[in-house]
């Protein structure tokens, strides 16, 4: 009987955590999976700061611990820790540079400020550069490169960003954070009682509809764009195709952003086969 191979703690602190990019990295060439959950590891190390933290300046502290530590692999000194030895070992392939995770470290201090982007355009260049970044690095990891690609790739990032945080709207709501646009709250007459309350009412569907309009158009544009991504590289822009399943779930319960069946608890399908998920793209 053959034993399933374990797990790295990446990979496995991946699959945990981040689902879709797990499943995702899946259609990367195997020789490339590994690098994948490790820059997902970090992501998700430095994405849970604010969760992790009771008060504003421990979660300062802990960024900038993660960057001191990319500081350091820059000068070939290295870190006991499970993520940030193969962290290192990726920097020191060139796929990615230290330069470029510091912008995903710098991005998140927007989760400390604990406020509601002002507008859809704050919201945005908080997607571009959490969100948006990840899918542009994991695209190099998997050996895509020139402006086209990297367009391409980071449409799709954008894309699935924006139903995320859409899908996180329970998850916020608890914390008592919000990440909707304050402006588009205020047009739809919603209060922020109403998504901290999880209230079913007629104006945050429509609220919620919009949204998802928004994102309808932006997976469409990004799948414009697909025929610049090599397929070496397809694994980084898939999560946009678990972002359109998301938006069907949402249809489906009358957008209603409280459903079950949309947030966060409920990960992509593990059904998902190859050529499904491919072509879907």
């Amino acid at each position: 009987m053959t034993e399933t191979p374990k797990l790295s703690h990446c990979a496995d602190y991946t699959r945990r955590h981040d689902r879709d990019r797990f499943l995702c990295a899946l259609f990367a060439a195997p020789e490339k999976r590994e690098d994948l959950f490790t820059l997902y590891a970090f992501n998700q190390e430095v994405s849970k700061t604010r969760e992790m933290v009771t008060e504003i300046m421990l979660g300062h502290i802990r960024l900038q611990w993660w960057r001191d530590t990319l500081s350091e692999i820059g000068e070939g000194k290295v870190r006991k820790h499970e993520v940030v030895e193969p962290l290192a070992e990726l920097v020191q392939s060139q796929a990615v540079s230290v330069r470029d995770l510091e912008t995903v470290v710098a991005a998140r201090e927007f989760d400390l400020e604990d406020r509601q982007p002002a507008d859809q355009e704050e919201l945005d260049r908080y997607i571009d550069q959490t969100s948006g970044q990840m899918a542009v690095l994991s695209g190099r990891v998997l050996g895509a490169s020139g402006d086209d690609a990297e367009h391409a790739i980071r449409l799709a990032g954008n894309a699935y960003g924006l139903v995320g945080i859409m899908r996180a709207m329970v998850f916020h709501g608890r914390a008592k954070r919000l990440y909707l646009p304050k402006d588009r709250m205020e047009n739809h007459n919603v209060g922020q009682s109403d998504i901290f309350e999880f209230r079913k009412k007629e104006e945050v569907r429509n609220l919620t509809k919009e949204l998802a309009e928004l994102a309808r158009k932006r997976i469409a544009e990004a799948r414009k764009h697909r025929g610049a991504v090599p397929k070496s590289a397809r694994a980084a822009a898939l999560p946009l195709v678990l972002a359109d399943g998301y938006l069907r779930k949402l249809a489906k319960a009358e957008f209603d952003p409280f459903s079950a069946e949309f947030g966060l608890a409920r990960p992509a399908s593990v059904r998902l086969t190859l050529n499904g998920l491919l072509k879907s793209y």
